[in-house]
């Protein structure tokens, strides 16, 4: 396992656990709190090994060892100055760096402090080792994701799900404040469309544009250039057919006879005249049949598919952006594709905010 598929594979998941110790007794006497941030799946023993302690107050000096599982000291060393901040909460940010270590193991770090502070166990073991079965993982986590007539059987999955948006009715995108709900009734636009396929996304059952675009673009670089841990030599973590069953849903959502593209299936947040996928729990497959014939559920049965034409602005920001070709993903998965694909061409389409920006600011750093 190269250690660049691990950086690809760290962009798609959060490798990071935040592991409190002593927390709420350190709070409850007034003194400082802080955590070890480690890498959960692990560190390569010729790999570089960074660990972050976040602090509500200045630890620069404290000491810091890394044990084995017998409580053997194997490496140690200060912390230096902070790198800034973490959030307002978390002003002071270090760096614990033990790139020295390279005995395999299972180990943590002890930061020596007042409190003590103690990360989470982690494994420190040759790349293939690490990363094989969270790549592997993280095929079956797409897998359980896709939406529509084929799926994929798993302990998560025993049925297809939402077959009735092979034919989604069309809507112009509505009038939203700034957190995301609109009033009154979507209008809809009296064409539909097959919005079939595609992921779920975020733990709901949406389905985006601009978030799917980014995980083909993500997935097809690593198999391109990782093609023995994500690509075609990788066996069970080659992730090509993913990227061939996003680039379809991709093709579905643009419509090239009217310039028009469709961003999002489904609707997150309800109102008084209607129920949001957010506002209930149930099974996907419970969604093509959802509450009988009640019309408040309407939006959960017969999902549509939010438009901007070609020209229309995003709501916030200027006209005039270009929505890029999906021609360069195309050509990576083409073999796997059935048929040939044309390319596609067209102004931005963007839609207006799913969520407030402030929802998803923990997401960011990832």
């Amino acid at each position: 396992m190269s250690r660049g598929a691990g950086a690809v594979l760290a962009a798609l998941a959060c490798l990071v656990v935040l592991a409190p110790t002593a927390e709420q007794s350190a709070a409850a006497a007034g003194a400082p709190v802080a955590f070890v941030r480690v890498d959960q799946v692990g560190y390569p023993s010729d790999g570089p090994k960074v660990a972050y302690v976040m602090s509500t107050s200045a630890m620069n000096g404290a000491t810091f060892s890394v044990r084995d599982a017998a409580g053997t000291t194997e490496y140690a060393g200060t912390l230096g100055a902070s790198s800034g901040r973490w959030s307002a909460g978390y002003p002071y940010m270090y760096p614990v760096t033990f790139t020295g270590l390279t005995t395999a193991g299972t180990d943590d770090i002890v930061v020596g402090a007042t409190p003590t502070v103690t990360s989470p166990t982690f494994e420190i073991a040759p790349a293939s080792t690490l990363w094989d079965q969270a790549l592997t993982n993280g095929v079956s986590f797409y897998q359980d994701q896709q939406d529509g007539p084929d799926y994929v059987p798993s302990p998560l999955r025993t049925a297809p799900a939402h077959l009735n948006d092979e034919h989604a009715m069309t809507y112009s995108t509505p009038k939203m404040n700034g957190n995301g709900d609109f009033s009154g009734d979507l209008d809809p636009l009296g064409t539909t469309m097959d919005a079939s396929g595609g992921w779920w996304d975020a733990g709901d059952y949406l389905k985006f544009v601009e978030t799917t675009s980014y995980v083909v673009a993500l997935l097809g670089v690593g198999a391109r250039d990782f093609p023995g841990q994500m690509g075609v030599a990788a066996g069970s973590s080659d992730f090509l057919g993913e990227v061939a069953f996003g680039v379809q849903w991709l093709e579905k959502m643009w419509d090239d006879s009217t310039k028009t593209l469709y961003y999002q299936v489904g609707i997150g947040e309800g109102n008084s005249k209607t129920v949001g996928d957010h506002d209930i729990w149930r099974l996907p497959q419970a969604d093509d049949t959802f509450g009988g014939t009640d019309p408040a559920d309407r939006y959960i049965r017969i999902r549509g598919g939010s438009s901007r034409l070609a020209g229309q602005p995003q709501p916030g920001r200027p006209p005039g952006g270009r929505l890029r070709s999906v021609r360069p993903a195309l050509r990576l998965v083409r073999p796997h594709l059935r048929g040939e694909l044309p390319a596609r061409r067209g102004r931005r389409l963007c839609p207006g905010r799913h969520r407030p920006d402030r929802q998803v600011a923990d997401h960011r750093p990832l």
